[in-house]
């Protein structure tokens, strides 16, 4: 009967034990679930920054210029009536610049902004797609040569046209070229209606900010841009031939053919070139550390969890209790970490932001955990594994293509670590 009652006695003891570390993995549990409250009110500090950094790049973009789309020049030949209309695209077309930026302060931010003096050049032919209709108003109207720009901002001078030989002035009269405003001229239109060919050229002085578009107005295209922005985007309906990105800026070109094209050598209306495949180089400096900040945040829980499980295993191997509020101390410091990193962020590159303030949680969690142990070897271990965890989420966060695959296989590793060190706990001891 005695031992059957110490049997009772310990078996109750063990279940009693067993209840408490439950009980207390739950608390654990749902702290790590609590903690996601900051994390949310971080993203919203974060969008916040963000919204703040557009509005600075808009207010820029309104004093210095926009982005700039040059269409043109094409040869405009007014009807009777606006359906009898010809718009005639130059047989070959040529752009070339040398785009030079310079960054511009609005608060704690950096914005780029260009200037570019472009050179415009090229043939008109008579086109053989135009029709007896077509070709009998064109002999009977009065050309005018028209070339638009996105906004008349950018212009910081006035645009030169050379036009068979001679130099004719260009004036703002009220005329649209796919949905902007151009500058035109009159121009003589009896060499081509001769059979022969015209040619032209156009230097445009521009500025503006992000981004310039050309379209390829040309049933042969050519342009040819180079730039000392290091962190050029190309983009666009069509991509460089060739390119050349460096340090020091980049080259590159492009040819586009009349068959590349989603509108034909003749139009009869301005707004046909309304919403045209372009060639766009974005030249904005990247604000990157935004984007990498709420990437950074996906992984908080994971961090707290793992920061929480190892803490817990450590406990009941060193057998000193820790409060539930001690960790939430813990979690709490884990969090703090994604604020300095947005605030460092904001002043430092992305990779020193992100040292700084990892090394200082490191620190104060360490420093923590040795005070509540009573034990540098412990303490030392939860900063090593914070280290490796924070480590680790950086190289996921540079790998775009592998992140998943990568962060599979360190989840994967970490889950068979804690299995491993489960079960050199006895569970069941006092």
């Amino acid at each position: 009967m005695e031992n059957t009652a110490n049997t009772t006695q310990l078996r109750d003891s063990g279940l009693n034990k067993n209840g408490k570390l439950a009980v207390k993995l739950i608390i654990i549990f749902v702290l790590s679930l609590l903690l996601m409250i900051p994390q949310v009110f971080i993203q919203n500090i974060v969008d916040e920054r963000v919204e703040t950094e557009s509005t600075a790049s808009y207010e820029i973009s309104e004093q210095w210029g926009s982005s700039c789309r040059l269409i043109g020049p094409v040869l405009f030949i007014p009807g009777n009536k606006v359906e009898h209309n010809v718009y005639i695209l130059p047989e070959e077309y040529k752009a070339s610049g040398n785009i030079e930026t310079r960054t511009l302060k609005r608060g704690i931010y950096d914005f780029s902004v260009y200037e570019a003096p472009m050179q415009l050049s090229g043939t008109f032919t008579l086109p053989k797609e135009l029709t007896a209709e077509q070709l009998n108003r064109i002999k009977a109207g009065h050309a005018r040569l028209l070339f638009s720009v996105s906004d008349f901002r950018s212009f910081t001078d006035n645009p030169i046209l050379t036009y068979e030989g001679a130099t004719i002035e260009l004036s703002s009269e009220g005329y649209k070229l796919g949905g902007d405003n151009a500058i035109s001229a009159l121009v003589p239109i009896q060499t081509i209606l001769n059979g022969g060919r015209i040619n032209f050229s156009l230097s445009v002085p521009l500025k503006g900010s992000n981004d310039l578009s050309i379209v390829p107005v040309g049933r042969t295209t050519t342009v040819f841009l180079s730039s000392d922005c290091p962190t050029p985007s190309f983009g666009g309906r069509y991509l460089p031939a060739n390119r050349e990105v460096s340090d020091q800026g980049f080259t590159a070109d492009w040819k586009v053919l009349g068959l590349n094209r989603d509108f034909p050598q003749v139009l009869s209306r301005y707004d046909a070139l309304n919403n045209p495949g372009t060639i766009d180089v974005n030249l904005r400096v990247p604000v990157e550390q935004y984007q990498q900040t709420t990437r950074s945040i996906k992984y908080a829980y994971l961090i707290i969890l793992l920061t929480f499980a190892v803490v817990f295993f450590v406990e009941i191997r060193r057998k000193t209790p820790i409060h539930p509020i001690q960790y939430a101390l813990v979690g709490l410091a884990l969090v703090l970490f994604y604020t300095l990193l947005l605030s460092f962020s904001e002043h430092l590159t992305f990779l020193l932001s992100y040292f700084i303030a990892a090394a200082m949680t490191i620190t104060l969690i360490t420093a923590f955990m040795r005070a509540l142990l009573k034990h540098w070897g412990a303490a030392i271990a939860i900063g090593a594994l914070l280290t490796l965890l924070y480590l680790f989420i950086y190289v996921i966060m540079q790998l775009e293509s592998y992140a998943l695959l990568v962060g599979s296989l360190g989840i994967f590793v970490i889950l068979a670590i804690a299995m491993y060190a489960s079960q050199k706990i006895n569970w069941n001891q006092k």
